[in-house]
Protein backbone atom coordinates (compact mmCIF):
# COMPACT_ATOMS: atom_id res chain seq x y z
CA UNK A 1 0.00 0.00 0.00
CA UNK A 2 1.63 3.23 -1.16
CA UNK A 3 0.60 6.86 -0.65
CA UNK A 4 -1.14 7.07 -4.04
CA UNK A 5 -3.30 4.04 -3.24
CA UNK A 6 -4.14 5.43 0.21
CA UNK A 7 -5.13 8.74 -1.38
CA UNK A 8 -7.40 7.05 -3.97
CA UNK A 9 -9.08 4.90 -1.30
CA UNK A 10 -9.62 7.91 0.97
CA UNK A 11 -11.14 10.00 -1.85
CA UNK A 12 -13.40 7.07 -2.76
CA UNK A 13 -14.48 6.57 0.86
CA UNK A 14 -15.35 10.27 1.12
CA UNK A 15 -17.46 9.98 -2.02
CA UNK A 16 -19.21 6.83 -0.75
CA UNK A 17 -20.19 8.23 2.66
CA UNK A 18 -21.11 11.78 1.62
CA UNK A 19 -24.92 11.96 1.35
CA UNK A 20 -24.57 14.98 -0.96
CA UNK A 21 -22.13 13.33 -3.37
CA UNK A 22 -22.66 13.02 -7.08
CA UNK A 23 -24.32 9.78 -8.19
CA UNK A 24 -21.19 8.71 -10.01
CA UNK A 25 -17.44 8.41 -9.83
CA UNK A 26 -14.88 8.88 -12.61
CA UNK A 27 -11.57 7.11 -12.08
CA UNK A 28 -9.16 8.43 -14.69
CA UNK A 29 -5.46 8.16 -15.38
CA UNK A 30 -2.83 6.12 -17.12
CA UNK A 31 -3.21 2.38 -17.56
CA UNK A 32 -2.25 -0.10 -14.88
CA UNK A 33 -2.52 2.17 -11.86
CA UNK A 34 -5.46 0.64 -10.00
CA UNK A 35 -8.63 2.21 -11.42
CA UNK A 36 -10.43 -1.02 -12.26
CA UNK A 37 -9.22 -2.68 -9.06
CA UNK A 38 -10.68 0.19 -7.01
CA UNK A 39 -13.96 0.05 -8.97
CA UNK A 40 -14.22 -3.69 -8.26
CA UNK A 41 -13.46 -3.04 -4.58
CA UNK A 42 -16.38 -0.58 -4.44
CA UNK A 43 -18.69 -3.24 -5.92
CA UNK A 44 -17.42 -5.87 -3.50
CA UNK A 45 -17.86 -3.52 -0.51
CA UNK A 46 -21.45 -2.66 -1.47
CA UNK A 47 -22.26 -6.34 -1.92
CA UNK A 48 -20.63 -7.28 1.37
CA UNK A 49 -22.29 -4.54 3.42
CA UNK A 50 -25.76 -5.12 1.97
CA UNK A 51 -25.42 -8.88 2.52
CA UNK A 52 -24.51 -8.26 6.18
CA UNK A 53 -27.47 -5.91 6.56
CA UNK A 54 -30.13 -7.74 4.53
CA UNK A 55 -28.95 -11.33 4.02
CA UNK A 56 -27.58 -13.05 0.95
CA UNK A 57 -30.83 -13.03 -1.02
CA UNK A 58 -31.06 -9.22 -0.80
CA UNK A 59 -27.40 -8.52 -1.47
CA UNK A 60 -26.99 -5.62 -3.91
CA UNK A 61 -24.83 -6.19 -6.93
CA UNK A 62 -22.86 -3.71 -8.95
CA UNK A 63 -21.91 -5.37 -12.24
CA UNK A 64 -18.89 -4.34 -14.28
CA UNK A 65 -19.13 -4.00 -18.05
CA UNK A 66 -16.33 -2.90 -20.32
CA UNK A 67 -17.28 -0.18 -22.78
CA UNK A 68 -16.34 -2.54 -25.63
CA UNK A 69 -18.67 -5.26 -24.32
CA UNK A 70 -21.52 -2.76 -24.05
CA UNK A 71 -21.01 -1.95 -27.74
CA UNK A 72 -20.88 -5.67 -28.57
CA UNK A 73 -24.16 -6.25 -26.72
CA UNK A 74 -25.78 -3.41 -28.64
CA UNK A 75 -24.54 -4.73 -31.99
CA UNK A 76 -25.43 -8.36 -31.16
CA UNK A 77 -28.97 -7.25 -30.34
CA UNK A 78 -29.63 -7.28 -34.06
CA UNK A 79 -29.42 -11.10 -34.07
CA UNK A 80 -29.73 -12.24 -30.47
CA UNK A 81 -32.67 -11.19 -28.31
CA UNK A 82 -30.97 -12.09 -25.00
CA UNK A 83 -28.06 -9.76 -25.86
CA UNK A 84 -30.52 -6.99 -26.68
CA UNK A 85 -32.40 -7.55 -23.42
CA UNK A 86 -29.16 -7.46 -21.43
CA UNK A 87 -28.12 -4.26 -23.20
CA UNK A 88 -31.50 -2.66 -22.40
CA UNK A 89 -31.11 -3.59 -18.70
CA UNK A 90 -27.96 -1.45 -18.52
CA UNK A 91 -30.07 1.68 -18.91
CA UNK A 92 -31.88 1.03 -15.63
CA UNK A 93 -29.32 -1.00 -13.62
CA UNK A 94 -29.39 0.71 -10.18
CA UNK A 95 -25.59 0.60 -9.85
CA UNK A 96 -22.95 -0.32 -12.39
CA UNK A 97 -19.32 0.06 -13.43
CA UNK A 98 -18.39 0.99 -16.99
CA UNK A 99 -14.74 0.07 -17.44
CA UNK A 100 -12.33 1.54 -19.98
CA UNK A 101 -14.51 4.10 -21.71
CA UNK A 102 -12.72 5.48 -24.71
CA UNK A 103 -11.59 2.03 -25.90
CA UNK A 104 -14.87 1.30 -27.66
CA UNK A 105 -16.11 2.44 -31.07
CA UNK A 106 -18.21 5.55 -30.74
CA UNK A 107 -20.93 4.24 -33.07
CA UNK A 108 -22.48 0.83 -33.69
CA UNK A 109 -24.76 -0.12 -36.60
CA UNK A 110 -27.93 -2.04 -35.66
CA UNK A 111 -30.66 -2.75 -38.22
CA UNK A 112 -29.19 -0.08 -40.49
CA UNK A 113 -29.42 2.54 -37.75
CA UNK A 114 -26.43 4.13 -36.04
CA UNK A 115 -26.34 3.82 -32.22
CA UNK A 116 -23.96 5.44 -29.74
CA UNK A 117 -24.20 2.92 -26.88
CA UNK A 118 -21.98 4.62 -24.30
CA UNK A 119 -23.41 8.08 -24.97
CA UNK A 120 -26.96 6.68 -24.81
CA UNK A 121 -26.33 4.84 -21.52
CA UNK A 122 -24.59 7.84 -19.93
CA UNK A 123 -27.47 10.12 -20.99
CA UNK A 124 -30.10 7.80 -19.51
CA UNK A 125 -28.16 7.17 -16.31
CA UNK A 126 -27.60 10.92 -15.94
CA UNK A 127 -31.32 11.63 -16.31
CA UNK A 128 -32.20 8.96 -13.72
CA UNK A 129 -29.26 9.89 -11.43
CA UNK A 130 -28.20 6.23 -11.20
CA UNK A 131 -24.96 5.26 -9.45
CA UNK A 132 -22.30 4.83 -12.09
CA UNK A 133 -18.58 4.27 -11.66
CA UNK A 134 -16.54 4.87 -14.82
CA UNK A 135 -12.89 4.16 -15.51
CA UNK A 136 -10.90 5.65 -18.37
CA UNK A 137 -7.39 6.28 -19.58
CA UNK A 138 -8.56 9.38 -21.47
CA UNK A 139 -7.69 12.92 -20.42
CA UNK A 140 -10.23 15.75 -20.32
CA UNK A 141 -9.70 16.94 -23.91
CA UNK A 142 -9.90 13.38 -25.26
CA UNK A 143 -13.16 12.77 -23.34
CA UNK A 144 -14.65 15.94 -24.86
CA UNK A 145 -13.51 14.93 -28.33
CA UNK A 146 -14.76 11.33 -28.08
CA UNK A 147 -18.16 11.99 -26.47
CA UNK A 148 -18.88 15.63 -27.28
CA UNK A 149 -19.41 18.72 -25.17
CA UNK A 150 -22.93 17.72 -24.03
CA UNK A 151 -21.87 14.36 -22.55
CA UNK A 152 -18.67 15.81 -21.11
CA UNK A 153 -20.79 18.46 -19.36
CA UNK A 154 -22.92 15.67 -17.88
CA UNK A 155 -19.78 13.88 -16.75
CA UNK A 156 -18.77 17.02 -14.87
CA UNK A 157 -22.14 17.24 -13.10
CA UNK A 158 -22.82 13.56 -12.37
CA UNK A 159 -19.30 12.28 -11.63
CA UNK A 160 -16.79 13.02 -8.92
CA UNK A 161 -13.34 12.66 -10.51
CA UNK A 162 -10.38 10.94 -8.94
CA UNK A 163 -7.24 11.34 -11.03
CA UNK A 164 -4.65 8.57 -10.83
CA UNK A 165 -1.25 10.10 -11.52
CA UNK A 166 0.87 7.24 -10.19
CA UNK A 167 2.91 4.88 -12.35
CA UNK A 168 1.59 1.53 -13.49
CA UNK A 169 1.62 -1.17 -10.85
CA UNK A 170 2.10 -3.69 -13.64
CA UNK A 171 5.40 -2.09 -14.63
CA UNK A 172 6.56 -2.11 -11.03
CA UNK A 173 5.79 -5.80 -10.68
CA UNK A 174 7.35 -6.63 -14.03
CA UNK A 175 10.42 -4.58 -13.17
CA UNK A 176 10.69 -6.25 -9.77
CA UNK A 177 10.43 -9.70 -11.33
CA UNK A 178 12.99 -8.90 -14.02
CA UNK A 179 15.28 -7.37 -11.42
CA UNK A 180 14.99 -10.45 -9.20
CA UNK A 181 15.72 -12.80 -12.12
CA UNK A 182 18.87 -10.84 -12.95
CA UNK A 183 20.07 -11.07 -9.36
CA UNK A 184 19.39 -14.81 -9.20
CA UNK A 185 21.29 -15.51 -12.44
CA UNK A 186 24.44 -13.69 -11.14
Amino acid sequence: MDNDTRSHILATARWLINPHSTPGLLLCGLCGNGKTTLAKAIAWLIGYLTELENGYSKKLRMPLYTAKNICRMCAAGEKFKEQYDEYQRLFREPMMIIDDIGEEPREVMVYGMIHTPIIDIISERYAAQLMTVITTNLETDALKEKYGERIYDRFCEMLTSIVFENDSYRNRKAGDTLGNEKQQSN
